[in-house]
């Protein structure tokens, strides 16, 4: 390294000094030239015929200086300036092609870092913590929210004991931390405020979290072992965004107590501003408390899942011991956590033949656990190939433009050639002028990336008050940006410069103007051909992705979301019980229903495109086919008038009312999906079922019969679903399903379907509430429509986007059509004047012109349209009722691309057809 570094400074200093070197070199050439004539006139030649004959010998003095400067950096240095003044020069004597090919590139090199910043952020990004690449995650998989009962085959979520258990006894770690899968919501309030409390999402973790992430407090300290202990005073620490937002970066928060979740908490310190936890979520957690807190917070007690040895709610994350083999670590753990299910666990015959399928996968866990990065994966993929194929068209046109380029410095080429220049000199300094032109799209491309990144991120991060990925270019993304910029230089310029550097130099002398069919003609067009290929690719995939979108908003979800108010809430959040819930219940719908302008109201665990879903096996009374214990169903409790309230009609029986009680027999109503699924061809209204355990297959007893609504996002598949009354529970023994009957008694959402605009009523829920108890704070109010827009936030981005790359590979595609024939009409400017000469009318210049491009288009789309079925295929699965050939779609495309073709060409065609003859074989 220090050898380079002292050849680059003697280089510099060398060019320093150049002046007295070509002086020095000037006596020496003159010196040699004296010697020689003095050595030819000893041997009896004239003294003119001397200085002739060693002149001649010697060659030109410049020629023989050029050679001797070739050597040594100082040269190299010395020509790349003189080639990137040059090149500078050729760009600002050039506007307008300058201004073109910035554009193209800004384009194509824009589009490519934007979502590279976007697949940087979401997928690549390392976490803000210590040596993030030491991490290792004990498990795969992100698509756990909650926690999961039962085996899980390659396990990604784990119990309390199990963590403690690998923690304490296996070695190969030198920390191993935990953290909660789910998304608690904290009601934050001073002891000594009356005002209405605030909420917070937080995270359980374990007392090693942050010290095994690496992280030093802001303020104050961070969570230690000694507080993850049951008998600890509960502290929590405060993340810096809610820091600053709720409380004002108020100091003396750190040391003092806030009430969370009614519960006195000493806020011990501040999160750093960049830690957002270790996990990439929409509404990154703010609040971190210990897990051993959480049966407090939770207010389960012994029951919680702090205690539960068979309910995985837990990421575990932890840094290997230098020297340890992840491979062996894992076989170990696969080991483990077989002998500790088989053990710990009262394991089913059906279990134990899955035993030996249970394992785990020891990944990197550097980048953290993120379910919405899992989701985003095929997204960002596809947007990805869209902007790669925008770029490849961005290369082409640079390509043809300049080709156009080399083809109008014939004649200055020509005469470099004949005055000795070397054809590699001549490539290297038009490589030079494509790469500045490259890097300075680059930089423009930079700045349109940022944009685009930014209008991305606040859509799929609407409302958050912490959004975990950064827009601003990063380190990464502008290396990438300059990478794809060298690329770009290269793909798009070293045919050209290849063949601009080939001519003839005899020919290009005598003949500058004359017509002629070359290379360039050919590789131009063979690059249209491509241009129009790829644009047909990109506009039939805009037009699938759309069309899959169109189909997704106007699908008959089975519910009415105009008119409608929906709020989410945490009632456990205010220290509410859950004996006290139903009468809260009936109070908070009463209130509600009595303001003006109210319909009805009502609250729920679950509604459609809203926190979706519990599943739950069942059994039906007096049936024991296997398959129905099984087949898994979606469970949600609701409050009288939700069905009314969403707009989801009764189509048999009834639904619920003030009649059911706790001490009136249980009922259920079912939705027709449950009816076809466990009741085809029968009579359902009066059936009885349950969960799928002893004791418990006829707790319910079916009374109503519900229109199929769309609960999960309408692409996905959705399980029969069943709802229970608030007003009704059913005691269980002491295990998982009895913590999942209490939890579920707490309502997450309040519906209201109002006369007039939804919107307008945010105050009315948040005044009732407020009078209802203080502690009672909304998480967010949004209109029924706006929160099923929500659902199709990445659809409508990524529809949104890939029209837009397929417009600009549509613009592109356009001008570079626009710019061959141009180029093609002016390069057979005379042959046009000899065949006019000669009889042909305008008509036939026209269509002359007119058919060159229309066969160039014609091709591509030979070429596109086979593609575009392919592609369709490809995205099948991502689609929403498309058919793998949609001829609208297609033939769309074509047409689109022909008119644009027909505009980009008839300019040209009608400037050639006015072509003067007289003047035209003058040119020639």
């Amino acid at each position: 390294m220090m050898l380079w570094w002292n050849r680059l400074v003697a280089g510099f200093t060398a060019l320093v000094s150049k002046r007295r070197k070509r002086t020095e070199l000037d006596e020496e050439l003159q010196a040699y030239l004296e010697t020689a004539a003095e050595a030819k006139m000893r041997d009896g030649m004239s003294e003119t015929e001397a200085w002739k004959r060693a002149r001649a010998e010697m060659g030109s003095i410049e020629s023989v200086k050029s050679k001797v400067s070739v050597v040594g950096w100082e040269s190299w240095i010395e020509s790349s300036l003189w080639d990137i003044r040059y090149g500078m020069r050729q760009l600002f004597r050039n506007p307008g092609f300058t201004a073109v090919a910035l554009l193209t590139l800004a384009l194509g090199i824009g589009a490519n870092t934007a979502v590279f910043t976007l697949v940087y952020g979401i997928i690549l990004k390392q976490l803000p913590v210590s040596y993030p690449e030491q991490l290792y995650r004990i498990g795969e998989g992100e698509s756990y929210c909650c926690e999961w009962g039962g085996l899980q085959g390659s396990w990604g979520t784990f119990d309390y004991p199990f963590y403690k258990h690998v923690r304490d006894t296996d070695d190969s770690f030198a920390q191993l931390a935990a953290f909660s899968g789910n998304d608690p919501t904290f009601n934050t309030r001073r002891p000594e405020s009356a005002t209405a409390a605030q909420t917070i999402d937080g995270e359980y973790v374990s007392g090693n979290y942050f010290s095994t992430l690496g992280i030093s407090a802001a303020q104050g300290r961070l969570i230690s072992a000694f507080d993850d202990r049951e008998n600890s005073e509960p502290v929590a620490v405060m993340g810096y965004r809610a820091w600053q937002n709720l409380y004002g970066a108020d100091p003396s928060i750190v040391g003092s107590k806030l009430l969370i979740n009614e519960l006195p908490v000493t806020i011990v310190g501040i999160a750093p501003p960049d830690f957002f936890g270790a996990r990439l979520a929409q509404s990154p957690p703010e609040m971190w408390i210990p897990l051993a807190q959480q049966p407090a917070f939770e207010g389960n007690g012994k029951k919680s899942l702090f205690y539960s040895s068979g309910d995985a709610w837990l990421y575990v994350i932890g840094r290997l011991q230098p020297g340890r083999s992840p491979v062996a670590v894992q076989k170990r753990l696969t080991g483990e956590l077989q002998q500790w299910l088989r053990t710990e666990r009262e394991l089913g015959q059906d279990d134990l033949t899955k035993l030996a399928q249970q394992h785990i996968e020891l990944t990197h866990g550097g980048n953290g656990v993120s379910p919405f990065r899992s989701n985003s994966k095929q997204g960002l993929l596809l947007l990805s190939s869209a902007a790669i194929l925008v770029l490849l068209i961005a290369c082409a046109n640079l390509a043809n433009l300049l080709l156009v380029r080399s083809s109008a410095r014939r004649h200055q080429t020509a005469l470099c050639l004949s005055l000795g220049a070397s054809r590699g000199r001549l490539m290297r300094a038009l490589l030079t002028e494509s790469l500045l032109l490259s890097l300075l799209g680059g930089a423009i491309g930079v700045l349109v990336a940022f944009g685009v990144a930014r209008g991305v991120l606040l859509i799929v991060f609407r409302g958050a008050t912490l959004v975990p990925v950064s827009a601003a270019p990063s380190l990464p993304v502008l290396c990438f940006a300059f990478l794809l910029s060298l690329l770009t230089c290269i793909a798009g310029s070293l045919v050209p410069a290849w063949i601009g550097t080939q001519a003839d130099p005899v020919q290009g002398l005598h003949g500058a103007n004359r017509s002629h069919v070359g290379h360039n003609s050919r590789s131009q067009k063979v690059l249209v051909v491509i241009q129009a290929a790829v644009s047909v690719v990109l506009l039939a995939v805009a037009g699938l992705v759309s069309e899959s979108l169109m189909h997704l908003e106007k699908a008959n979800l089975g519910f009415q979301p105009q008119g409608r108010l929906i709020a989410s809430i945490s009632f456990k959040a205010a220290a509410y019980t859950p004996d006290r819930l139903p009468a809260l219940y009936q109070r908070i719908q009463d209130r509600m229903e009595q303001m003006p302008g109210v319909v009805s109201a009502s609250l729920s665990l679950n509604a459609p495109q809203k926190f979706c879903c519990v599943n739950l096996n069942i059994a039906i009374a007096g049936r024991n086919e296997k398959w129905i214990s099984d087949e898994d169903t979606i469970f949600t409790r609701v409050t009288p008038h939700y069905f009314e309230t969403i707009g989801t009609p009764i189509v048999m029986g009834r639904a619920f009312n003030s009649s059911d009680t706790q001490d009136s027999p249980h009922v259920a109503v079912v939705d027709e999906a449950f009816v076809h699924r466990f009741f085809a061809g029968q009579d359902p209204i009066g059936q009885h079922f349950g969960l799928s355990l002893e004791g418990h297959s006829s707790d319910f007893e079916i009374i109503g019969i519900a229109k199929d609504a769309k609960y999960r996002n309408p692409a996905s598949a959705q399980n029969p679903i069943f709802f229970l009354p608030y007003s009704q529970t059913t005691s269980y023994a002491a295990s998982g399903y009895q913590r999942l009957e209490s939890g579920t008694l707490y309502a997450q959402l309040i519906e209201m379907r109002v006369n007039g605009n939804p919107a307008a009523y945010r105050d009315t829920v948040r005044k009732v509430l407020a009078e209802t108890d203080p502690k009672l704070a909304p998480i967010n109010i949004d209109t029924y429509v706006d929160q099923v827009a929500g659902q199709f936030n990445q659809e409508r981005l990524i529809a949104r986007l890939t029209s837009l790359f397929g417009m600009l590979a549509l613009l592109l595609a356009s001008i570079g059509l626009y710019g061959v024939t141009a180029y093609n009409v002016a390069r057979r400017t005379g042959e046009i004047g000899i065949r006019m000469a000669l009889g042909a009318d305008r008509a036939d210049v026209t269509g002359m012109v007119l058919k060159s491009a229309f066969l160039q288009t014609g091709l591509g789309l030979c070429l596109g349209v086979p593609l575009a079925v392919l592609c369709s295929r490809l995205l099948q699965h991502q689609l929403y009722q498309v058919s793998r050939f949609d001829p609208l779609v297609l033939g769309g495309a074509t047409l689109v691309l022909a008119l644009c073709a027909i505009v980009a060409a008839v300019v040209p065609a009608r400037r050639a057809a006015s072509v003067d003859p007289n003047s035209a074989l003058r040119i020639e």
